[in-house]
Order: C-alpha cells, then sequence, then structure tokens
C-alpha cells in the first residue's frame, strides 16, 4: 500500500490515446504490431539506417484496452498500464545482420528450440512474409515471401535491426539475432513505446487499432 501510493502520480500519468483494445492474442498481435513500430520508430530517432525491428512474444505480458482502469478515461494509456505490457527494462539496440541472418532468425521461431512451440517475433511495418503451418520445421517459414518494403530480402546484403537486449543476447531460441554485429545498446524500451504513442496518439486523434496483417499464415 505504501509503495502503492507513492508510485501512483507516475503510474497514472497518460502516456497516450488508442481507439480500440490494442491485444495480444494470435501469432502476431496488434499490440505486436505497434511495439515494434515503437522501436523501429526509437531506432531511426538514433540512426537514421534502422530497417526493420523485431519484438519477442513473451516480452509483451498484457494487451492495452480501451476501458478506462482508473480515473483516466476510455481509451487513455497511462504509464503504469504500459508498463504491465512491457515490465522488463529491456534496452533497445541496434544490430546488423545480412538478409540470410533475418531469413534464419525467422526460421527459428518455429524450428530448433522453438519447434515444438513456435515463438512468433512480432515486426515492424513492411516486413511482411508467409508462414505456411502445413509444412514443419524451417520450411514453415517460406524463405523466398520474406519482403522489406515490398523488395525481397537480399541474402547479402546488410539490414540495420532493433530489438530488445534479450533478444539481441540471442534468448527465446534466437540464437541467429544474438550474432548481430555493430551493435549499438539504445535507451529503454518502455521510453521507447511511450515517446511513440505520446507523439503518434491525441484525445482527437486517438491511435488506431493495429490491423495485424503482416504476416500471412497458411493453415
Amino acid at each position: 500500500a505504501k509503495w502503492n501510493a507513492l508510485s501512483a502520480p507516475i503510474a497514472s500519468r497518460p502516456i497516450g490515446y488508442i481507439a480500440g483494445d490494442i491485444g495480444n492474442a494470435g501469432s502476431e498481435s496488434p499490440l505486436g504490431d505497434l511495439i515494434a513500430d515503437a522501436q523501429l520508430a526509437y531506432a531511426k530517432s538514433v540512426d537514421p539506417e534502422a530497417d526493420l525491428a523485431v519484438m519477442n512474444p513473451g516480452g509483451i505480458r498484457a494487451g492495452l484496452t480501451y476501458a478506462a482502469s482508473g480515473g483516466e478515461g476510455d481509451g487513455v494509456v497511462t504509464y503504469g498500464e504500459a508498463y504491465t505490457v512491457q515490465p522488463f527494462a529491456n534496452t533497445v539496440n541496434l544490430v546488423d545482420l545480412t538478409g540470410a541472418q533475418v531469413v534464419t532468425a525467422l526460421q527459428q521461431q518455429v524450428s530448433g528450440a522453438n519447434e515444438a512451440s513456435p515463438k512468433i517475433l512480432q515486426i515492424s511495418k513492411g516486413l511482411t512474409y508467409t508462414l505456411d503451418l502445413t509444412k514443419t520445421g524451417a520450411a514453415r517459414v517460406v524463405a523466398d515471401s520474406v519482403e522489406l518494403n515490398g523488395t525481397a530480402i537480399d541474402p547479402a546484403a546488410t539490414y540495420r535491426v532493433a530489438m530488445n537486449s534479450f533478444l539481441a543476447g540471442g534468448g527465446d531460441g534466437f540464437a541467429e539475432l544474438g550474432k548481430g554485429g555493430n551493435v549499438r545498446v539504445g535507451g529503454d524500451d518502455l521510453a521507447a513505446l511511450g515517446t511513440y504513442l505520446t507523439a503518434g496518439s491525441s484525445a482527437t486523434a486517438p491511435y488506431p487499432v493495429p490491423a495485424a496483417d503482416r504476416i500471412t499464415i497458411v493453415k
């Protein structure tokens, strides 16, 4: 009770506005899209060469609900609500990966340590691919379907990829992400989300619910 009272002014501070529930259910979730976009926006602010961002689904601990949780009003996102979503105090890091490594990392979602229980990375706007669940192992990621901004990923090209520090260390079975070079350690991931929501929404123009349409799933 003591610490709740002391933290209440921070927890209740509005950081953004949403137009509806932004959930974290499904292989690709609306909230996953939002967080990946927020991390890419942060990455571009410190390194204009940033190309894409990925977020581990296990790092998203709750959804954002439109209905007020306290006295803030419907559609208002408070710092406390965002903290419940991302409570781990990771940093947003940038690494260089080849296109081949990006594809390998996507394949690690559904193979190796993650084959029995896939961990589908949440991806930033512009990155698209097909996930064919009728296949097994790494083949479930259709390699030649992986595109960035409508252009096929070049296996030999270098891409600047943003991710949280947990993934940058190869966490959750994504060993390939831990092999990135030219590492830049950035700021707090929760701050990146807050900055993105504050800049991109208002009471009269709330953040729309993302469509979660970046991954084409074949069942």
